[in-house]
């Protein structure tokens, strides 16, 4: 190999290396903005978590629901995070029918109950007690329910779930 052409070589590979140099810089800067929006765009929708809306589901002809997890023995209100004992569904300050009396209260809104593994006992306490502790709306008393078998929950990405609830459910099917 002849000295000459090594340097012809070095100086021929001078510009890939500047321009590889280049395109690499702009892919970095590239990647950083798309970061700062994406990060933007996230803080936004963590904002808002905080608002009824997003605990309401289509339900129903222009209706919308807020969902109650019926395990076993106890109820867990999604958007407050609280649990009933199935004994104190009905209890006279019981957070159950505090919060069922809040959502009847106003026009096209209803309870939907999530019904896990060998819950329909305790939802079917949790619809008398409404029609016990409102008897001036039975009639226009509407509730909304989904089974949720082990299929359902293999289908939900635990990463959507409110953490409260994510512990919940872990801890039922152990």
């Amino acid at each position: 190999m002849r000295p000459d052409s090594l340097k012809d070589q070095e100086r021929n590979n001078a510009p890939m290396v500047e321009i590889f140099g280049g395109v690499f810089a702009l892919l970095l800067v590239l990647f950083l903005l798309i970061n700062t929006f994406s990060q933007m765009a996230l803080q936004e929708r963590l904002e808002g978590i905080n608002t009824n809306q997003n605990f309401k589901v289509a339900w129903g002809v222009q209706g919308v629901g807020y969902t109650i997890l019926v395990f076993p023995d106890e109820l867990h209100i999604v958007e407050t995070g609280e649990v009933v004992k199935q004994k104190n569904i009905c209890a006279p300050r019981s957070p159950f029918a505090t919060y069922a009396r809040k959502i009847y209260s106003r026009p096209k809104q209803q309870l939907i109950f999530t019904i896990l593994e060998g819950s329909v006992k305790t939802m079917a306490i949790a619809r008398d007690c409404m029609r016990q502790t409102m008897p001036n709306i039975q009639n226009n008393l509407t509730i909304g329910w989904i089974i949720a078998d082990h299929e359902l929950l293999k289908s939900v990405s635990l990463d959507d779930i409110p953490p409260h609830i994510k512990r919940t459910i872990l801890k039922q099917s152990q």
